[in-house]
Formats: C-alpha cells, structure tokens, sequence
C-alpha cells in the first residue's frame, strides 16, 4: 500500500471512531428497543441508497480500481459512526464513515445519497491520498525547518496536516461535486429531488469544516439545477421554473 494511502487510513481510523454495533447485551448503556429499531432502518437505507450510488459508479468509472486500488471487490465500504455531530468521512481505500446523527433528521433518500456521492466523490478524486501526500511532505518540511523536541515536532506535524487539509480545500470541493451530481444521475437521482430534499432538512449547523463544505456542496447542486433548467428552457421556450430535471 502506499505510504499516502497508509497514511490516509490512519488518519481516518482515528478521526471517525468505530463502527455502530446493533447488538448489545442487557447495559445500562444500551439503547432502548425503539432507538435499536430507528438505528436498523437506517443502516437498511444507508445499505440501500449505497447500493445504488455503486451501481453508478461501476457504470461511470469502469477504472473504479485503478482510481481507489484499496477497494474490495471495486465497493465501497460505507458504514455508521456513533457521533452526536453531522458529519462523514472518506479514506483512500474507500472507506466511507457517517455519523450517526443523520439519522435523527430521518433523511430522505435523495439527501443520504447526496451526502455519501460527494465522499465517493473525493475517493474518486482521490483526494484523501492526495492530502496525505502532501500532508506527509508538509510535515517533514517543517520538522527539519524548525528543530525541537519530539513533543514539539509532534505539534508541527498536526500543524502540516493542517495547513495540506486546507490547501486545496476549495478546489476540492468542486472537484468531488461535480462526481457527485454525475453519479447521483447514473443512479436515478433527480437533482431536482436532491434539492428539495435539501430544503426540507433541518437547518445545517454553522460552525465546523463539515457543515462548511456542505452548504457550499449544496449551493453548488442548486446552481448546477438552474443552468440545467435554463438549457432545457431555452431549446424548448418553455419557462424554466416549470421543468423538472
């Protein structure tokens, strides 16, 4: 495995936590039964929405293994996290972590499906591998540039993943985007479904990188929908707000 791949997989193990377990024995800490049965239905549409995401996938990118060689069988591996905060993760391999406080929002398909095609849409990109590369190449610049204990090389090493975190943040963005919207229409998504979807969800918090890229995904979405209903407006001179996609 490369060492940018490597690298991206620990990084990722570490910052997602582990995978929601369904089975748990007579604990204070267990969930009661109705939380178990609203976590089952979720996992079946996390399970089903991926499944047809993949089927895009394979269809769009017959390189699917060449792109992200860390994938078994050429599938992605997406599963939920415990976390009380909206998020999702991707590895290089991909791997493909969502909170699960999605689930409470009891999200319609289309807006799941939005939110695990954009990070299919990274490991496609494979910006996850593209990071780590330069994250590893930052942090070696600066632990030899600024000299120090082990404690302080430590800190300027969290500073260079940092600082190759952001470096092509936006761009990035735009990059797993515009994957994302190709895929969610090889899988039978309507972007105008997508959007609605989107409407209808609850306000997304504003602090945090996630919640900062997803507005900024989702401005993209609708963006991409009015250009799509203006080109159908005007090769058929009906008004655009009266078409679907």
């Amino acid at each position: 495995m490369p060492l940018a791949s490597a690298h991206s997989e620990i990084a990722f193990t570490m910052t997602t936590g582990y995978r929601q377990s369904l089975v748990c024995s007579k604990e204070p800490s267990c969930p009661e039964q109705s939380d178990k049965v609203a976590a089952m239905g979720f996992a079946r549409q996390v399970e089903r929405v991926t499944g047809a995401l993949q089927k895009g996938a394979r269809h769009l990118y017959p390189d699917l293994a060449r792109r992200a060689p860390g994938l078994v069988d050429s599938r992605f591996d997406v599963f939920i996290v415990e976390n009380d905060e909206l998020g999702s993760a991707s590895s290089a391999n991909g791997r493909i972590a969502l909170n699960d406080a999605f689930a409470a929002l009891r999200p319609y398909d289309e807006l799941l499906a939005f939110v695990i095609a954009r990070e299919m849409g990274h490991v496609i990109a494979r910006h996850p591998e593209e990071n780590s590369a330069a994250s590893i190449a930052t942090s070696a610049i600066l632990s030899v540039v600024i000299p120090g204990s082990s404690l302080l090389k430590t800190a300027i090493s969290a500073t260079g993943s940092e600082i190759a975190a952001r470096s092509k943040e936006e761009v990035q963005v735009l990059e797993a985007d515009a994957i994302a919207l190709s895929l969610l229409k090889a899988a039978g998504f309507r972007l105008r479904d997508v959007a609605l979807s989107l409407r209808m969800a609850s306000a997304w918090p504003d602090a945090g990188r996630w919640s900062k890229n997803f507005r900024e995904s989702s401005d993209n979405l609708l963006a991409e929908l009015r250009r799509t209903e203006f080109a159908v407006a005007a090769a058929t001179g009906e008004p655009a707000a009266g078409r679907g996609n």
